[in-house]
């Protein structure tokens, strides 16, 4: 019986240290990403026309939007692309409307006009060109060969799907044991329809996968020229992910976790730290400031909300409060795929399946370690967490002062998805939570079995997500 587990063991460790379960994730995501792509009508992910609109505005070396008044921000665009990017509006928030084929094809024969005007999409206009670097390479191959904006969009969705898996598989190489989370994580349906689609999410989740990978991985290097350079690549990406979305600013404190270490120059993560934030107060000064406007939905305004807080600054936070213990599965369940225009539901069942791997994966990443923390590292784990709590109430607060109307007990424009991100950074406390010293001769078989278990576990959900996302896709959208 112990000759049998050892063998079973030792094929299990072969296993892992051939890579088949990474290539098993290509391959399954491959797949996942052309359901996606296929079988998701134009547009019906939120926001997407706008992020398309944008991506094409970029492409155009139209780097800062325009802002016309305090309430408009857009760009000039082909007339002809608003017409067909309209003509899929009877899909968001009606479940029961299914894709018109007379109406696709009549929208896949609109050509590109020479007519332009100028259109508001004031939510997207703000948003940095490294944050569409896959659509924008897509609209200029749709352009060299002649295609016309439908197939377009299509050529977008997959140059960005395939860049963000790219950039996804060297994040899981990198990982070392908390790859199985971080490969749950962006297994998810919300994850691939975000990563198969022209909107800036799917890239944000990719880089922040890759940079948790790239800090990890640094924890036990010393200061050779790669972990170096890594460390500098790490506060690049931070500061490409905080200028997309500015309540995640505080990440870029993240490379300062790194001065933990023993025996290395402190010097390297303060420098990276600082390069994120120079080119974040860059972005934020030239492309941020000249665009944004004022726009809000009726009864909501910044400054009289602002006036109401710091008259009554416990009712803000009873508000922020309720909003969370009321909202919290809602969000889970967003986080993990409501997908279209949240209009898009999976079974409950799927829901609790992925909760279950989730939380098996998160817990199996530090029986992956040897647990002799120091209280240095204590305290750095806990600033961890604290900057990932002051991003996610910065989105809260955020849209608490600019989307929902003044003196309101309620939370308005809140989605799952924006908090996926600071999830893909929870594994960077787990080397906190090693020995310095820690190797993998260190490491139990019982500790082996368990993190093998994981990647299995991942492994299996990846399957079970990809038939998911086929079935609902299928149901929810095609006749």
């Amino acid at each position: 019986m112990k000759i049998k587990r050892l063998v079973l063991l030792k094929g299990l460790v072969c296993l892992r240290k051939s890579g088949v379960l990474l290539y098993l994730y290509g391959f399954f995501m491959l797949i996942a990403g052309i359901v996606c792509i296929v079988l998701t009508p134009p547009f019906q992910v939120a926001d997407e026309f706008n992020h398309f609109m944008r991506a094409i505005q970029i492409s155009k070396g139209h780097i800062v939007g325009i802002r016309r008044d305090p309430l408009t921000a857009g760009g000039i665009l082909p007339s002809s692309l608003i017409n067909m990017g309209q003509s899929f509006n009877y899909l968001k928030f009606s479940p029961d409307n299914k894709v018109d084929l007379v109406g696709l094809s009549d929208a896949y024969m609109t050509p590109w006009s020479q007519q332009t005007e100028f259109v508001g999409y004031a939510n997207t206009v703000f948003y940095p060109p490294s944050s569409y670097a896959g659509v924008v390479l897509g609209v200029w191959c749709g352009h060299a060969l002649g295609m016309r904006p439908l197939a377009t969009l299509y050529i977008c969705r997959a140059i960005n799907g395939l860049i963000c898996f790219g950039l996804v598989m060297i994040a899981l190489v990198l990982a070392g044991p908390v790859a199985p989370f971080l490969a749950i994580m962006l297994a998810l349906p919300m994850s691939i329809s975000l990563m198969a689609s022209t909107s800036q999410d799917g890239i944000l989740l990719a880089l922040s996968a890759l940079v948790c990978a790239i800090l990890g991985r640094c924890f036990n290097k010393k200061d050779e020229r790669i972990t170096k350079t890594l460390i500098l690549l790490s506060g690049v990406l931070l500061a490409c992910i905080a200028a997309a979305k500015m309540p995640y600013a505080p990440l870029l404190f993240l490379p300062l976790c790194l001065m933990v270490r023993r025996g290395v120059s402190v010097l390297w993560p303060v420098i990276s730290c600082c390069v994120g934030w120079l080119l974040f107060i860059g972005w934020a000064i030239l492309g941020i400031r000249p665009s944004i406007t004022k726009l809000a939905p009726i009864g909501a305004s910044s400054c009289d909300q602002l006036v109401f807080v710091l008259h009554h600054p416990l009712r803000m936070v009873i508000t922020v409060v309720e909003f969370v213990l009321s909202s919290f599965r809602q969000l889970l369940q967003e986080a993990i795929g409501v997908l279209g225009w949240l209009d898009t539901f999976f079974s409950p069942t799927f829901y609790y399946i992925a909760e279950i791997c989730l939380t098996v994966c998160f817990w199996a990443m530090f029986y992956s370690v040897v647990r002799k923390p120091q209280k240095k590292n204590i305290i750095y784990a806990a600033c961890v967490l604290f900057l990932l709590f002051a991003s996610g109430t910065g989105i809260i607060l955020a849209l608490y002062v600019n989307w929902t109307p003044v003196a309101a007990t309620h939370i308005d424009g809140v989605q799952g998805r924006y908090f996926l991100p600071l999830m893909l950074f929870l594994p960077i406390i787990v080397p906190l939570f090693a020995h310095q010293n820690s190797d993998k001769k260190n490491i139990t078989h019982r500790r082996q079995g368990i993190v093998l278990i994981a990647q299995m576990i991942a492994c299996g959900f990846m399957v079970f997500s990809t038939f998911s996302l086929y079935t609902n896709l299928s149901m929810r959208f095609w006749p």
